[in-house]
């Protein structure tokens, strides 16, 4: 037993000396630290929040631009302690009722009160979708939170989504022919306009989505066989994020050009995503490469809004990048029909007034009322005829 102790305090001694010794060799090593984000969030469209209302399993993630000047709190009669504060946001189409209760909605007033930037980007995390009066809400819950201007990637695709949709904070509302675009000079570098295009053709010789990082959101590449993050991160993504990219020949009745439909537009349209599309067996199979649901666009007409690059007033790059699609009845509804216009095209609504003719001075007699009766012949008429009586008669066949 002795010896038995003896060797394991001789094996335990010599593991500390042999850790002791590998701690010693260990080096600092100077790396780009990987780019984490600094929020996570899982953000459902304002749209799509009235299916939760059924499903109480589920918490909400929204984004929205609060539509109120400053929400006040209002406390209630019978107990001061309790209180409620009541907003809205908005996404620039869809608007959401939003009660925060107690201490949240305190805290939010507050907070609201010290943003001096307009307008306030909010996100709210952990939200209850409920209904009272007939009216979709998203309530505070225990576990609700809320992010006013947070630095995440979304607030600036929302703000420029608003400012698109607001009409009436648009100062040019013109519709750009293909003809004006090629012709803008160096005032519109990294700016936004309309145009209206008929998609004649979506290119199908090209990839119609790309692999993202899941971090950083930059574009990922393929090396040594595994999908790496070489802009940002540094480091190898093990299963990307896929995004849309379709590549579309675009016109009207001045010229012609490329451009790029983007991810969320085509998500809109189309209600799927790329995984979804990947998983569809009606849409991407061994014959199949290129998904029939995305050539729906052609043959289209859309009120595209396209960013003007430098590389574009350049003539360096004849590819243009889509920011927002709308078909032309939608932006009528969005916008009211504000004062688009175009030396080629202009859509609106088109009305017929029908005047009734005067009546003709005569008029043909009523038919006689129908009736399934069998009528019997009123004059029967006698055919004379002589038979020849040598005429055999023709054998019935076997059946």
């Amino acid at each position: 037993m002795i010896r038995i102790v003896e060797l394991m305090h001789l094996l335990m001694r010599k593991y500390v000396r042999d850790w002791t010794k590998c701690h010693k060799k260990c080096k600092l090593v100077k790396q780009d630290v990987p780019h984490l984000a600094e929020y996570a969030f899982d953000l459902f469209p304002l749209e799509d929040v009235e299916k939760f209302i059924i499903d109480n399993r589920f918490l909400l993630d929204v984004i929205g631009i609060v539509d109120t000047n400053t929400p006040i709190i209002v406390y209630s009669k019978d107990d001061p302690k309790k209180s409620h504060l009541k907003f809205k946001i908005t996404d620039g189409r869809y608007k959401l009722n939003i009660t925060f209760f107690n201490e949240i909605g305190e805290s939010f007033e507050k907070a609201f009160k010290d943003i001096l930037e307009e307008p306030v980007v909010v996100i709210i995390a952990g939200g209850k979708a409920n209904k009272y009066d007939g009216e979709l809400y998203l309530t505070s819950f225990p576990a609700t939170r809320f992010y006013l201007n947070p630095n995440n990637y979304s607030v600036p695709e929302v703000l420029n989504r608003f400012t698109f949709m607001n009409c009436e904070d648009e100062t040019d509302t013109k519709l750009y022919t293909i003809e004006d675009i090629k012709q803008l000079n160096e005032a519109y570098i990294e700016k936004q306009i309309l145009c209206a295009l008929t998609v004649k053709k979506v290119e199908q010789q090209y990839n119609w989505y790309d692999n993202f990082c899941t971090n950083c959101d930059e574009e990922v590449n393929i090396v040594d066989g595994r999908f790496r993050c070489i802009v940002k991160c540094k480091r190898n993504i093990p299963l990307p994020d896929k995004r849309f990219r379709l590549c579309t020949v675009c016109s009207d009745n001045t010229g012609v050009i490329v451009v790029v439909f983007p991810d969320d537009e085509i998500q809109r349209i189309t209600g799927k995503n790329v995984f979804e599309i990947e998983n569809d067996d009606n849409q991407v199979v061994e014959d199949i490469l290129f998904p029939p649901l995305l050539k729906d666009f052609e043959k289209k007409e859309y009120i595209v809004t396209l960013n003007i690059s430098e590389e574009n007033i350049r003539k360096s790059s004849n590819v243009y990048q889509a920011k927002k699609l709308l078909q032309p009845q939608e932006m009528g509804e969005s916008c009211n029909t504000v004062g688009l216009t175009s030396p080629q095209k202009v859509y609106t609504p088109v009305t017929t007034e029908i005047q009734a003719s005067e009546a003709p001075k005569e008029y043909s007699p009523p038919t006689e009322k129908s009736t399934n009766r069998t009528r019997g012949r009123k004059n029967k008429v006698f055919v004379k005829y002589d038979m020849d009586e040598a005429t055999p008669i023709a054998k019935l066949k076997k059946t």
